[in-house]
């Protein structure tokens, strides 16, 4: 299915896809693409910052905060099997060089927090507090060593209008990965490390969505199929907005 132009309609109809494509997320990871031991819910609060996705992990040694050892960390090893996405760049700002100063407050379950998923939404791109906001919440749970998966369906307008990757400041200088036109849409997997690295795909109207890793660990991820997600939830959309947006 070919990914529509969501700026044809009101935001609250985008917010209603929204919420059937965060279940659908949801589902397919707890089906069988998260490892044993991994588990994905909807809508949480974690450490502040709102999220549409969250994946945790329940398996933990008693006493200790030690992520998975390797051989418990399921996904696919980064090192044997790079994702085949478009981009992949290094940050150049080790935004959270400090992390050694800070402390971060986890949740007494021991539910540890390791990645997230977030759909954009016009509202995180309309006014400039709103895009900074945003920012400050991934840099937030970078510094916390939680990896990131940012889905862009809505076309960037004055506040970011090269698109996320660029204002982010993913660039490798040769050939930056900004929205245009023709892919007004971004998908982007951030890795959480000393210095970050985003893998990242361009997308325009009525193509496909391509499959995006979402990291376990710094050296482990999985894919995340949004297009058969997205399909599974564009079932729920009302048939006034299907016609308008398959004009």
């Amino acid at each position: 299915m070919a990914v529509h132009d969501w700026d044809k309609l009101f935001d609250g109809a985008f917010h209603h896809f929204h919420n059937g494509w965060i279940a659908e997320l949801s589902k397919a990871l707890n089906k069988g693409i998260l490892p044993p031991g991994y588990y994905a819910a909807a809508e949480q609060v974690v450490g502040g910052p709102n999220a549409d996705v969250v994946t945790l992990d329940a398996w933990q040694p008693e006493g200790t905060t030690d992520t998975f050892p390797p051989e418990f960390s399921g996904g696919v090893a980064l090192a044997d099997s790079p994702p085949s996405i478009a981009y992949r760049i290094e940050s150049e700002r080790a935004i959270y060089a400090d992390k050694a100063d800070r402390i971060a407050i986890r949740h007494l379950t021991n539910d540890r927090l390791v990645a997230v998923i977030e759909i954009i939404s016009a509202g995180n791109k309309w006014t400039r507090p709103a895009i900074d906001q945003l920012e400050k919440k991934v840099q937030t749970l970078l510094g916390e060593g939680v990896h990131v998966l940012l889905v862009d369906l809505i076309r960037s307008g004055k506040q970011a209008p090269w698109g996320l990757p660029k204002f982010f400041g993913f660039t490798d200088h040769k050939s930056d990965p900004e929205t245009t036109e023709e892919t007004p849409f971004s998908l982007m997997s951030i890795r959480a490390a000393y210095c970050p690295e985003a893998f990242i795909e361009l997308v325009g109207v009525n193509e496909e969505l391509k499959s995006m890793p979402l990291f376990l660990s710094e050296t482990r991820y999985v894919l995340v199929p949004l297009e058969e997600t997205y399909e599974a939830a564009w079932e729920g959309v009302p048939a006034p907005w299907k016609k308008k947006l398959e004009a």
